[in-house]
């Protein structure tokens, strides 16, 4: 083969890899057509940077357009994840702050978020963690039967408890809670183990606070899980807190679309929370995929989100501290709900 020809094939490589590469990217953007589109969009970060080494090789063989226009093309792609978005409910966040020091306002609460992992053998280390934070709510996800002895050694500090169970062998999700359920109210679970839903009563402020654990993208169950939860959080009102393992980015449109059907926004923002323990845990920080996440409500205040330290689970854990504002004003009860 002649030195031309090699460069031939060279230079049609160059073009070639990154135009493939900019099929799943754009067809990520379109996650509302169909779900095989959403599973795209999970990985538009790393699908942008791929795309953008692969590109520099054009360059280098003097394709400067095709190249310029490959990266520009990615960083575009890579500019819809990583702009700063508005804080959640940042009217809410900022008065709260403003009034933590007035005499008669809300009382700050935590809510400790994390996937324990089927597996996980670092059990002790996740008692630790809630012991050294002592959230008043704990949402919890792969609850498997290795985990409910643990648990139960807890319940004496966490008095009030739902358990999800599923028939899958990773287990199904929780909501413990050393604060009582609303007065009338009993908690429910839907599908299943798709979600725990508990109203707890902080300090006569009721919230619903929500454990989700989301199947995986097409073409698995996720598209399905939205519309199988879509009828309840349509009709929930007043405070309100989804904690859980969406196995899907905030970008995506599985995301967008519970928070739309929630009417609740992000208050985490874009972290790694995925891929932290095996041969790839010291890579997570840039190539691990945030699929933990915790949506708020207009009326939770103050919420800051803060990512702690592994505790064994391939998942990391998130702490939310929150203040619920407002009154009780006759927010339907999960019964009511469930019997539409």
């Amino acid at each position: 083969m002649t030195t031309t020809t090699k460069t031939s094939w060279l230079k049609l490589a160059a073009v070639l890899v990154p135009v493939l590469l900019s099929v799943p990217l754009v067809l990520g953007f379109f996650g509302s057509v169909h779900p095989v589109f959403d599973a795209f969009a999970h990985f538009r970060m790393h699908i942008a940077g791929l795309m953008i080494v692969t590109a520099l090789p054009a360059l280098f063989l003097g394709l400067w357009r095709e190249g310029l226009m490959a990266i520009v093309l990615a960083v575009m792609a890579l500019a819809s994840v990583l702009s700063p978005a508005a804080a959640p409910a940042a009217a809410e966040t900022a008065r709260a702050g403003q009034q933590s020091s007035v005499p008669g306002a809300p009382p700050e609460y935590k809510l400790l978020q994390l996937n324990l992992r089927y597996d996980n053998a670092e059990q002790v280390d996740v008692i630790r963690l809630i012991a050294e934070q002592t959230p008043d709510v704990i949402t919890l996800q792969e609850v498997s039967d290795s985990w409910r002895p643990r648990l139960k050694a807890i319940e004496a500090r966490y008095p009030y408890n739902l358990y999800c169970p599923s028939t899958k062998r990773i287990g199904g999700v929780a909501i413990l809670s050393r604060r009582p359920f609303a007065l009338g109210t009993a908690p429910q679970c839907i599908g299943n183990a798709l979600v725990g839903l508990a109203r707890i009563d902080f300090g006569g402020r009721s919230a619903l606070i929500a454990a989700l654990h989301l199947g995986w993208p097409w073409p698995f169950e996720q598209a399905q899980n939205i519309e199988e939860m879509r009828p309840y959080f349509e009709l929930l009102q007043g405070p309100m807190i989804i904690a859980g393992d969406f196995n899907a980015a905030p970008w995506s449109q599985t995301v967008r679309q519970l928070s739309a059907m929630s009417k609740t926004q992000s208050a985490d923002g874009l972290r790694p929370s995925w891929l932290v323990n095996g041969t790839l845990a010291r890579a997570a920080r840039w190539i691990g995929l945030p699929l933990d996440h915790i949506l708020v409500s207009n009326r939770v205040a103050g919420a800051r989100v803060q990512t702690l330290a592994p505790v064994g689970s391939d998942h990391l854990p998130l702490l939310l501290k929150f203040k619920i504002t407002g009154n009780d004003d006759g927010n339907p009860d999960l019964q009511t709900v469930m019997l539409n």
